[in-house]
Formats: structure tokens, sequence, C-alpha cells
């Protein structure tokens, strides 16, 4: 007894050469049980963001599909399916093994192709009786081709049915957008729900419009604080860019699938993280989910039990449970400063609040030290509980943009030399130039709102976070413990520990420019393991992750602040997984994101 599920027929392009590479999944059910009230398929076809569901055939068994060219090394297509499962009674075990053959179908004498790479993730999955599993399947160019060539890929997938558990198995599954948190306009009618077309228009929108936000579109919620003397418009009317001082997107409350506790997990490199929607925390199930690890304080760090977790379970994300919240708020570019009309401007020791502007097209503000920068954020608006960004905040948003939800790989750097907000590198330039190459200049960027913008945005298109890889480098909130380097940020220890800790990370005092097991889990620094020390274009040696070989140096008791994303001339070692230590000395090459928690 056999269903058959096929995937075939991927069309690409190496270098100057067409190549077909055709995919096939068949899939094999065990006898014993009732085929009748077992039906599992295919629900859901997107190729690289597009919706595409008249690829899956008329029997809902396989789905066809040509994918974009690829001529750039380590450039993807990526298709995301959905598997629902049907059945009453009936739970399904998959699992996914893919493997090279020959003209014939046959295996292929060699297993590893020299020129792409195919990656399924998850490579197994549980579908529950009733619920949607999604997930994807990865090509990805890994060396370029001038002649011809033809490759072909088997995956062989196995569907086991399981008496479905009738106590109510503890199971997190539910890949669907039914539990997104409802945004957190919070008090004070300073955060106004907005739509923005893809030129950038703004309009605001009812908080209960159903067009302001889908998230299993990518389609993130976004919102404004217009300036002070600025009356708000009505519902459906446009707000002109100039009357705005500063925009937010919304980061819904989820828990994510854990793959690398243990930081040298060798199985997965850069994938598609699970995540689902919740506004319930995790509780202990082994092999299911884990406890989120927090402290007393309801702070995850220092004595955090990250080996209370296992990979393949789900976990809460600690970002979202350090504030109490269901959701936060995050500057959708870096902090620019009021007025400035230079890059010079902007760069100032001095500063407040009231010199806070979070829109594109600005001058980031570079120059102060942290302290200044906590102190500005956290004054911004305290209603809303603003504060500077913090390292697991990073975190969250970086795992939500590599997921079906987001733009699912790493977004394009801000190459922007007058360190100006929401840019992107045009293709084939700094993103893949090694530091400081030559080529980072303005006429090497487009703006925001133009469709190669949109690949500097956490969705791929223009409702998501920019800025994330490249312009300046982000200090976070996250700071090794007692360390004496502390007062070059302009605080002392004894400052720093009279501050509420929901506003900071804190790692332990132990840690080393290499000790990647001194993370936060969610913070995006360990889990991006396997490490490896390499020279790069300029002949200097770096750390890089196992996620697109981003720049990862962790925060030891010398250098002990966090700072993210790299800067604009760093070439491919910048991304939204690059991490890197600092002593908060001015360079005028960092900033700070803003982030509002809003409780009520």
């Amino acid at each position: 007894m056999k269903k058959g599920i096929v995937i075939a027929l991927i069309l690409m392009s190496i270098g100057f050469a067409a190549v077909a590479t055709t995919l096939t999944i068949t899939g094999t059910i065990k006898y014993g049980y009732d085929s009748k009230d077992f039906d599992v398929y295919f629900s859901e076809a997107i190729l690289d963001g597009v919706d595409h569901n008249d690829f899956i055939d008329t029997n809902k068994k396989s789905i066809t599909f040509t994918t974009r060219d690829l001529s750039t090394i380590g450039d993807r297509s990526i298709l995301e399916y959905q598997v629902m499962n049907n059945s009453k009674q009936y739970d399904a075990s998959v699992t996914i093994k893919c493997e090279r053959v020959d003209g014939e179908g046959n295996t292929a004498q060699s297993q590893e192709s020299e020129y792409t790479t195919i990656i399924p993730s998850p490579a197994s999955l549980t579908v529950k009786a009733q619920e949607s599993r999604k997930g994807t399947i990865t090509v990805e160019l890994k060396k370029v081709s001038t002649k011809e060539l033809e490759e072909k890929f088997k995956c062989s997938l196995t569907v086991n049915p399981s008496e479905r558990d009738k106590e109510g198995e503890k199971y997190i599954a539910d890949t669907s957008c039914s539990s997104v948190a409802k945004p957190n306009l919070g008090t004070g009618n300073k955060l106004i729900p907005v739509t923005i077309n893809d030129n950038g228009e703004i309009t605001k929108v009812s908080k209960d419009n159903d067009q302001w936000y889908n998230y299993c579109e990518k389609k993130w919620a976004n919102a404004v604080i217009l300036k002070d003397e600025i009356t708000p418009p009505n519902d459906d009317e446009q707000i002109d860019m100039a009357n705005i001082e500063s925009m937010f997107v919304w980061i819904p409350k989820y828990k994510y699938r854990l793959w690398n506790v243990n930081v040298t997990n060798p199985l997965y490199t850069a994938h598609s993280i699970e995540i689902v929607f919740d506004t319930n925390n995790t509780e202990d199930v082994e092999g299911v989910s884990c406890k989120t690890p927090m402290n007393e304080d309801n702070t995850q760090g220092l004595s955090g039990d990250v080996q209370a977790c296992s990979n393949g379970e789900y976990m809460t994300h600690p970002a979202f449970i350090s504030f109490d919240v269901n959701g936060f708020w995050v500057g959708k570019f870096e902090t620019g400063y009021k007025d400035a009309s230079s890059a010079k401007d902007a760069n100032q020791a001095n500063g407040a609040s009231t010199n806070i502007v979070v829109k594109p097209d600005m001058y980031s503000w570079r120059g102060a030290t942290i302290k200044t920068f906590f102190d500005a954020a956290k004054e911004y608006n305290t209603n809303l509980d603003s504060h500077m960004m913090k390292n697991t905040e990073w975190g969250a948003v970086a795992y939500l943009s590599h997921s079906i939800f987001g733009i699912n790989k790493e977004v394009t750097i801000n190459n922007n030399s007058q360190y100006k907000t929401g840019y992107a590198a045009l293709p084939s330039t700094d993103q893949n130039k090694y530091p400081g190459e030559s080529g980072d200049d303005d006429s090497y960027n487009t703006a925001w709102n133009t469709e190669n913008g949109f690949t500097a945005s956490t969705t791929g298109n223009i409702t998501g976070v920019y800025d994330m890889s490249g312009g300046a480098w982000d200090y976070v909130a996250a700071y090794v413990a007692d360390s004496s380097s502390i007062s070059q940020s302009g605080f002392t220890i004894e400052k720093i520990n009279e501050l509420d800790d929901k506003y900071f990370d804190v790692y332990d005092k132990e840690s080393t420019m290499n000790g990647y097991n001194k993370m936060i889990l969610g913070d995006a620094t360990g889990e991006m393991g396997p490490f490896i020390n390499y020279e790069d274009g300029d002949n200097k040696p770096r750390l890089h992750n196992s996620w697109y070989d981003d720049f990862s140096n962790f925060a030891e008791a010398s250098y002990p602040w966090i700072h993210r994303g790299g800067h604009f001339n760093d070439g491919n070692i910048a991304g939204q997984f690059v991490f890197n230590r600092g002593r908060a000395v001015d360079t005028g090459s960092a900033i700070f994101r803003l982030a509002l928690a809003p409780q009520s």
C-alpha cells in the first residue's frame, strides 16, 4: 500500500549554464491501520515568497515547480510547503531523506553534488491529527559552472501513522497564525497603527482592520509615533513622512524549536527556524517542550540552566518572558539623530530622548556612550516602556526573520557609507565582498521602498525591520557581569546593578571571546555554531559562525558589551547573525536601536 508524493522539475541557472534538477519524494505508509481515516497531503506551496498553490497537483500528493535563476555562490531558491493531516484518529510521523540519482532514477555514484546543495528543513516532522506543519526545501548554489549540466535528486518521504493520544498529549505543531498576539498599542494614544504600500506611502488604519497585518503572509504589523505638534489623522488617511517621528514593527510572542543547545551541533547550518506563535509559555515536557531557563527575577542569563533544554524541543523565546509581554515593538530602522544633515552632524557625544528619530533616510546617531544611548531610550516614552534593545530581543527578531514568516535567508547589507538608514546594497556588490573592499559608496545602494531595498528587510518586503546588516554597529543592552571595563560605557558596576534587571541581558563573568557556551538560548549567538577561525579576503583572521560565515566574537570581561549586525563596509561578514565584543569606547561607528514593551 503506497501513496506517492512527488516534487519534480527544478530548473535553475548555474553561471551561464542551465541546470535541471529533479526532486522526487515518495511516500510509504505502514500497514495495520484504517486507511480510510488517514489522509496526509500538501495544502500550500510558496516559491521564493510567492504563493503557488497551482504547483500542487489535483490529488494534492505532489508539487511541481521551477526555481528562479541561481547564478551567485550562496544564492538560494526556497520552496515552502505545508503538509496537512486530515485524519481524525492518526498522527503522522514524517521523515525526509534526499539523494542524488542518475538519469534513470538510480542512486548516483557520488552523493555529494559539486554545484548545489539541497536542504530539507526539517528533515523529520510529526503532523498531529487535524493539524498542519510547514517546512522548506532549499536549493543552494555552492559553485558556479560555465558548462551545461544536469543534476537530479530523489528525496524519500516515509509516512508512519500512529494512533492519536486519547489523553491529549501536549505537542506543539501549529504553524498557522491563529495564535498571533494582537499588537499592543499601550496607553496614551501615541502608537498609531499603519499600513505601508510598496512605494513607502503610509496610511493610518483601525487597530481592528484585518488588513493591518498577516504574519502568515509575511506582513508584519507596523505603527508610528507622530511629532508632538501633529494631530493624528482619521482612519484610512495618509500620513506624511515629515510628520512622523518614529516607526516600529511588532514582534509577536512565539516559541521556537531548538536545534543547537550545545553550540557544536553539525547537523544544521542556516535553516528555516521552526516557530509557533502562542501567548502561553512552554512547560517541561520531555522530548516536546522546555520551560525557558529564567532566573527568579524573570531574566535569563548568568545561571540560566541551558542544559535543561534539548534539541528538538520547543521553547518560548526569553525576550517575551523578561518583560512579561505578548510581544514588543522594535525600531523599524536604526536610531537617527533629529535634524542632522550629515553623518558628521549625527556623530554626537551628547543627546537625549528628544534627539531620537526612527525612520528611513536619517543619519544614524553615533558617537555617544552606551549609558547616553540607554538613558535616551529609557526616557523616550515611559508609558510604552521604551528601552535600548537587548541582545535577546535582537535574537527574537533575527529568528523570526529566518522562518517561513520572514525573509527566511540572510538580509542584504546596508552599505550606505554615510550611515543613512533604510538602504540596501545592490546585488553582487558589498554583500559578496570582503571587509573594507571598495564599492561601499552611495551609488551602490538603494532605498527601503524599492524592490532591491526590500531584500534588506526581515520580511523581504516593506513591512519588516531594516538595518539589521551593516549601517552602523548596533550596541545592545547586554554585558558581561562584574567587568571592570564596564566603566568605559558611562556606567559603573554599582549603578548598573541598581537598574531593573529586565533591561539587560547579563552574561557570565567567565565568558571569553570564543566561549559560546555562555550564550543565552534565543540570543542568536551560540546557537549559530559550530564556529571556525579563518582569514577573510583582507587577510585578517576572524571567527565565523555556521550561518553565512558571519563574524562571531563573544563578549568577555575586557570587552564586556555586545554589538550586532556589522558595519556598512563589512561586506559578506555582516548580517543579522553577526555579533561582536566591545568596550563601548566611542568609535563613531556604533549606535543603538529603540524597543517598546507596553504592558497594557
